[in-house]
């Protein structure tokens, strides 16, 4: 469960920057829309079940659906004014679903409470008992 929070943990922090990357005011409209779509393209290796899958499928929608994984570059002047409101509403709102996740993994990783403590893996004893000492050879 602890790998699944990692997980979500980094798509929500790469989603976070796909969001910012929008309303960013020091780039241009292109390369607003050029780091978002990279930051998404990089967040899911595959499509993501659930109700994540919604959003996920309106984004490549709106950039015309091109094969999972390649580089998505798409001009700001392809994409219609819906196209592009599709765009910022799906990546807020996977955004915003992947940090509810995370929230609640988080959640029942506090309530499973701590990992039980692993086995050593020498037997405990005395040093000697384990590594001889050089005096015992002579």
């Amino acid at each position: 469960m602890a790998q699944d929070l990692e997980v979500l943990e980094e798509q929500a922090e790469k989603l976070k920057n796909a969001v910012k990357a929008l309303s960013s005011f020091t780039r241009s409209p292109q390369q607003r829309l050029d780091t978002a779509l990279s930051y998404f393209a990089r967040t899911f290796r595959d499509p993501p079940e659930g109700e994540a899958g919604g959003a996920y499928a309106a984004v490549y929608t709106a950039i015309g659906n091109p094969p999972v994984g390649t580089n998505i570059q798409i001009l700001l002047d392809a994409l219609t004014e819906e196209d592009l409101e599709a765009i910022s509403t799906s990546l807020v709102d996977l955004c915003d679903l992947v940090l509810r996740q995370c929230a609640e993994v988080r959640q029942l990783v506090a309530a499973a409470g701590p990992a039980p403590a692993a086995e050593p893996t020498i037997s405990e004893g005395t040093l000697e008992t384990l590594i001889p000492s050089r005096g015992a050879q002579r």
